[in-house]
């Protein structure tokens, strides 16, 4: 891969990831939007990120999976990528992750305020003997509706409000003694952590492709109420794919 900003160099992507700082916050854990983005700022074709993917982009992706403590989703996204329990990483990635004291595989954290998913997909139902289950974050009446699916798969938290509180849920992923937290959608959850100024790190992939509207969904649902300032730190190319690292500015 080519890093082509700030300077032009040859570059191992699992390297210049890792190597990458990220502070440890008191409060809270370090929050890193990873999404994959059309030249036309949508980030799917036909309901599915992979319309939008390559070889290169898929490769990233499970780099910046393997810095995560907890990888953070949100329900619909769950159903529509149908997601399976996270790979173990090896190699390289799997020395990282040893050095910095962290599980073998992230842990899955799903929003579902209602608590309709279905227990028997991959990723309840094909983690790892040895990992924590999925977390699920869901409302106190789904938790007494439909609790008890998944009372050998997940561990479900149940919060007393109408709409799960952004802020109360990323409390709770440090108490999980999360330090780094990789969210992957969709644009509702993104919109919400964004207004809630606790994205610190945006990984955005470039897709070489335009989609268009009509069949597409934007990065983020609803709009917030400011712009939120970012500082562009590294673009990579590969394979006419742009890998682009902002930070929040704080």
């Amino acid at each position: 891969m080519k890093q082509i900003f700030p300077y032009e160099s040859e570059v191992d992507p699992i390297e210049v990831y890792n190597n990458d700082i990220r502070e440890t916050f008191e409060s809270r854990p370090w929050i890193l939007l990873n999404m994959v983005n059309s030249v036309d700022g949508f980030i799917s074709f036909e309901g599915k990120a992979a319309g939008l993917s390559g070889p290169a982009d898929k490769n990233i992706y499970q780099i910046i999976r393997g810095l995560a403590d907890i990888i953070l989703v949100g329900a619909g996204t769950i159903r529509t990528e149908n997601y399976k329990a996270p790979r173990t990483p090896e190699g390289t990635l799997a020395e990282f992750r040893e050095s910095r004291n962290q599980e073998k595989r992230p842990r899955i954290a799903v929003i579902s305020g209602e608590l309709n998913l279905d227990p028997e997909m991959g990723l309840f139902a094909e983690n790892h003997p040895e990992d924590k289950p999925p977390l699920i974050y869901t409302k106190n009446a789904s938790l007494e509706k439909n609790g008890s699916l998944f009372s050998s798969s997940a561990e479900v938290i149940g919060f007393q409000e109408d709409e799960l509180n952004i802020l109360k849920i990323v409390e709770n992923l440090s108490k999980q003694k999360a330090k780094i937290v990789v969210c992957e959608g969709g644009p509702s959850l993104n919109a919400h952590l964004l207004a809630a100024d606790v994205i610190d790190e945006f990984c955005l992939s470039i897709s070489p492709r335009a989609v268009g509207g009509e069949i597409s969904a934007p990065l983020l649902e609803q709009p917030v109420d400011s712009p939120t300032a970012l500082s562009l730190d590294r673009i990579i190319l590969e394979d006419e794919f742009l890998f682009c690292r902002y930070l929040t500015v704080r």
